[in-house]
């Protein structure tokens, strides 16, 4: 099939903007308009927000990811400072509706706008109290961070943990707070989400594990954290930390399949013809995992734009075509925090079993395999990335647990 001659992708930070870059990369020399609700240029490394913007190691300029001349080549139609508000498709064609009352129809609509920070149940409108989701997100948080005394952090999740330690960094009173047992204890289980318990607790970073949190107490500015069991943790800055959720509001009535994000295949296509997504927003059908998987690590979104791209430029755009490329890759991330780097790869559950090969929890050096029933589902390296290597090729093909050695002859 041909390509199609008019992209419009509704998201301008990582996902969208790699996307227009990989088109022009393949040779699409289509119509593209990407739509972007940051005032400004988006495409910029967030995985730096909660780490060296905070302690002032990194300043906005370093942060973005192309040049304007760069970006100026790829001729886009970029309408930034401008939210989508509706998608329509159908047999009338697809059409997605701006905020500023525009309708711009396309051939293919590819949906990246990412997500949007969790809240929490209890008010959170006074001042001194922060998320960190966006470049102005983590300027407004250095600046507070610069007059603060006493910081808690309600969550224990990679952005939670990454703001403590740059707190910590910066000389200030930490206090972690989670219902979970362990740092990052839905991702890593209890044995490495130990490690970063005993990190952080090595480096004064205090933790309330375990207990939910009531409220916020302050009158026009946060003065404390009301735990469940009633206690109340002193603060004058307050750190939410509680995850995303898929910015997807506006694609109610659209006809495009979701649940905790946009339903696609394992080549980007939703459920309405021409529609792709892709990044935070999206769940792709996982061939390793037998369902729909939501990523929100900054290599996964990459790939997915490789793979959308080049569905696009072969004009696979609907589930009855078959697809140019299909996204089947080792999920894989890595976290800073307090000069350390741990690595992962492959898909760990907090149920399966942990073998310690090289250090021990809150140890550089620490090396361990995930396995569940007897085969391999990942691997963790705290400052070894060669061992990490070394048990790639394990957890990719789930192999045997314990390793089958070979018979001398």
């Amino acid at each position: 099939m041909a390509p199609p001659r008019q992209v419009t992708i509704v998201g301008a930070s990582l996902g969208g903007m790699s996307l227009a870059q990989e088109l022009r990369r393949l040779g699409y020399d289509g119509g593209v308009t990407v739509i972007g609700a940051e005032p400004t240029r988006a495409h910029y490394d967030r995985t730096q927000l909660s780490k060296d913007l905070l302690t002032g190691r990194a300043e906005p300029d370093s942060l973005y990811l192309a040049t304007e001349d760069e970006i100026a080549a790829l001729t886009l139609d970029l309408r930034t400072g401008r939210r989508a508000t509706a998608l329509r498709t159908g047999e009338g064609g697809t059409t997605v509706t701006v905020d500023d009352g525009t309708s711009l129809g396309a051939e293919v609509v590819v949906i990246a706008t990412g997500s949007a920070a969790r809240r929490p149940r209890f008010p959170s409108d006074l001042r001194g109290v922060h998320c960190l989701r966006s470049l102005e997100d983590g300027l407004a948080l250095r600046a507070a961070l610069a007059d603060a005394e006493r910081v808690v952090v309600l969550g224990a999740g990679f952005i939670g943990c990454e703001v403590a330690a740059a707190a910590r960094e910066l000389g200030r009173e930490v206090t972690v707070v989670d219902i979970q047992p362990v740092p990052m204890h839905g991702v890593l289980g209890p044995v490495v989400g130990d490690h970063f318990r005993r990190l952080h607790q090595a480096r004064g970073t205090a933790f309330e594990l375990g207990t939910g949190v009531d409220g916020l107490v302050g009158d026009g500015h946060v003065r404390g954290v009301r735990l469940a069991d009633g206690r109340v943790l002193d603060a004058d800055l307050v750190v939410i930390g509680f995850g995303g959720v898929p910015e997807t509001r506006w694609l109610e009535g659209s006809g495009v399949a979701m649940d905790n994000g946009v339903l696609c295949d394992d080549a980007g296509r939703t459920t309405a013809a021409g529609v792709f997504a892709l990044g935070d927003a999206a769940r792709w059908h996982s061939p390793r995992h037998g369902r729909p998987v939501r990523s929100e690590h900054w290599n996964h979104v990459g790939l997915q734009a490789s793979v959308v791209a080049e569905n696009i430029v072969a004009g696979a755009v609907t589930t009855q075509s078959a697809p140019a490329a299909r996204l089947d890759a080792l999920p894989s991330f890595w976290t800073d925090q307090f000069g350390s780097r741990m690595q992962l790869v492959g898909a760990p559950a907090p149920e399966d079993s942990v073998h310690i090969l090289a250090g021990a929890p809150g140890e550089s050096g620490l090396v361990a395999v995930y396995t569940r029933d007897g085969h391999a589902t990942a691997a963790v390296a705290v400052d070894a990335p060669r061992a990490l290597i070394r048990h790639h090729a394990q957890v990719a093909a789930g192999a045997p647990w314990p390793p089958v050695q070979a018979t001398p002859h």
